[in-house]
Parts: structure tokens; sequence; C-alpha cells
């Protein structure tokens, strides 16, 4: 590379960009129940939403003269300036109406057991992509982003047993994602990276919930879930940091960043009157949470360097409160096994892999009190 043509193409070169997005939205809703039988019930429920969205995407570029250079350090010079930002303008602007809405059959088996099944459609309304994107010429891109549809679908049992000291609640979900929002990078577009449509994302699985109540002074509780969400279509996916020599990567088939296959959670708290506390009937009591979580990744990438190892937390509680809710003293501790753990993981075009860590061991005291 020709430094002369290098240093007086970055040499105070200054790039400074602004955008403004405004947003309108109007919507009208209604919800029915219809009593086919005194145990069988269909509710619907209708919306529609109107939105409207423009904005404009500015951008400036400002260095010193290439005056001087040679033409072919001319042509140098500015093509590293174009690979930092060059002058960009534009403005875009939308516009959508959508209706969504849910259907709810519901049968009460016994006054103990309700099954249930629900189709629902829901939108995720687009927007503007007001970023650095060429949005004329051979290589132009659209900065508008179509809204997402959703149908998903759930069937389910919700029952009570020993007079409600016992509750277990089960449900099975399914759920298409068309026109789904997210990253791509474009190789007929000059490799352009930008937030887009693109196919279809499926999430399905099944989550249970059990609470109770086996004494007075216990209660109890455990629910899990099992997900299974991926990338149906995503071909022209932005490769991960570790992947070489090739601008896109197909991730169709691949599993959704931030969702775990397993998350689990138990935990219960007992109970005992203890007298009297600033003149109100008052209970101590003691607590304790655990949950887990299977492994995750944070990168819509998928790199493996933003793959977050399963893990698992114990939360702890000791106190003392009035019945009447007036004051509750508590001292707690959070992340009891001092469990390391990552909120996020990611790495970098430099090799650096960095993260954010999740809280350590915590103690603390809390004093609740309303008025």
């Amino acid at each position: 590379m020709d430094r002369t043509a290098a240093a007086a193409a970055l040499n105070g070169y200054t790039i400074v960009g602004h955008s403004r997005p405004v947003t309108n939205s109007y919507a009208a809703f209604g919800q029915t129940i219809w009593h086919v039988t005194p145990t069988l019930d269909l509710t619907t429920g209708l919306r529609y939403t109107y939105e409207t969205k423009t904005g404009y995407f500015e951008q400036t570029a400002t260095g010193a003269s290439l005056a001087g250079l040679t033409p072919a350090q001319l042509v140098a010079a500015n093509s590293i300036r174009a690979r930092y930002g060059v002058a960009n303008a534009y403005t875009a602007s939308t516009k959508e109406g959508r209706l969504s809405g849910s259907a709810t059959l519901s049968w009460k088996v016994t006054p103990d057991a309700l099954v249930y099944a629900t189709y629902g459609r829901g939108h995720k309304f687009g927007g503007l992509n007001l970023a650095n994107i060429v949005t004329t010429g051979a290589f132009a891109a659209d900065p508008v982003i179509k809204p997402e549809t959703i149908d998903s679908y759930e069937l389910g049992v919700k029952t009570a047993w020993f007079n409600n000291a016992l509750t277990a609640n089960l449900a099975a979900f399914w759920t298409n994602d068309s026109d789904y929002q997210t990253t791509v990078v474009d190789t007929d577009r000059n490799n352009q990276s930008y937030f887009t449509n693109v196919g279809k994302v499926r999430t399905r699985g099944f989550e249970a919930d059990l609470r109770a109540s086996p004494a007075p002074w216990l209660s109890l509780y455990a629910s899990g879930a099992f997900t299974d969400a991926k990338y149906v279509d995503y071909a022209n996916a932005p490769c991960p940091i570790e992947v070489t020599g090739q601008t896109t990567c197909d991730l169709s088939g691949r599993r959704l960043p931030g969702v775990s296959k397993w998350a689990v959670s138990t935990g219960g708290e007992a109970r005992q009157a203890v007298g009297s506390l600033l003149g109100r009937d008052s209970e101590a009591y003691v607590g304790a949470d655990y949950s887990y979580r299977s492994d995750f990744n944070t990168t819509a990438s998928l790199s493996r360097y933003s793959l977050i190892p399963g893990y698992s937390l114990v939360n702890a509680r000791l106190g003392v409160r009035a019945l009447d809710g007036i004051v509750d003293i508590q001292v707690w501790a959070r992340n009891l096994t001092n469990t390391l753990y990552y909120l996020s993981l990611s790495a970098g075009t430099t090799g650096a892999v960095t993260g954010t860590l999740g809280d350590p061991r915590t103690y603390g005291v809390t004093l609740r009190t309303r008025f």
C-alpha cells in the first residue's frame, strides 16, 4: 500500500452520521366470549393497527484535500476513505395497516380441569433502516423493513387437585414467523451488512408448571420448558468471526440466538407465625430458588465464541414480615454457589473475545414497607 496515499486519506478524516425516525401508530381492538355450552367457551379477539414511519439518514465526511496526489494515489486514497464511509444522505417512509387476532376454544372437562386450544396471528411491524446503506445505483438496498407475520398455535391443559393444594399445567406450542427481521450480508450489493427481512423462523416446544401447598406453612413450585427454535431460511447471513474466505454463510436449520433448549426452575418457601411485629400479626419465612438454562448463543451469526455454556443459579432468603404487608425485613443471597456465568459473549474483528459477566455471589438486606 502507498503510505503517502494512506496518510493523505486518513489524517484528519472525520465521519459524522445523524438519523431521525418518527413513528405514528393507531389501533382499534375488540374481544368476544361465546358460551357455546355451560362448559365450552369460544373467545375471539381482533385488532387493527395502522402505522406510519418517516425518517432520514445523513452522513458527512470531511478530510484534508487530496490535491497533489498522483492519479494512482488519488484512486488508492478514495478507496481507503470508502472503506470507512463517505458522504451519504437519504429519506425513507413507510405506512402499513395490519389485522391481527386470536381464537381460543376452552373446555372445562371437570370443575378442576380445563383443556384449551389457541390460534393467534400477530405482526411485528417493520421500520426504516436508517443506517449507512446505499439506496441508489447498482448496489441499492431498500431502507424499508417489512413487517413480520407470526402464526402461533398452543394446546394445553390446566388442572387443580386436592382443593387447589396442587395445580399442574402443561402446554405445547408451535410458532411460525415469516419475514423474520435480522441482519444480512448482501453480496450483490457490495457486501453491505444491514437489517432487513429474511425467510422463516420456527419455534416449537412444550412447557410445564407445578405448584403445591402440601401444608399451610409450605409452598413449592417447579417449572420447565423445552424449546426448539431455529432459522428455517437464512441464506445470506453474516458469517461468524472464525469463518474466513467467504462473506456470507447459510444458517438455515441452525438454532436461534438467545434461546436455550432447556430451562428449569424450582423452589419453595416455609413460613412460621412469630407473633407480633410493630403491633401486627407476623411470620418468619425461609425460601430458596434454583434455576438452570442450557447453552445458548448471543450473536445472530452463531459464532462458537459467543456460545454461552449452560449454568445453574441458587438464591436464598430469610426474613420476617407482617401478614398485612406493611413491613418486610429480609436477608438474602443471590448466586449462592458463586457460579461464574456470562450474560453475553462476542468476538471482534481484532480477535478479542469480550463478554458481560453475571453477578457473583451477592448478599444483602432489604426493608420493604407500604403506606
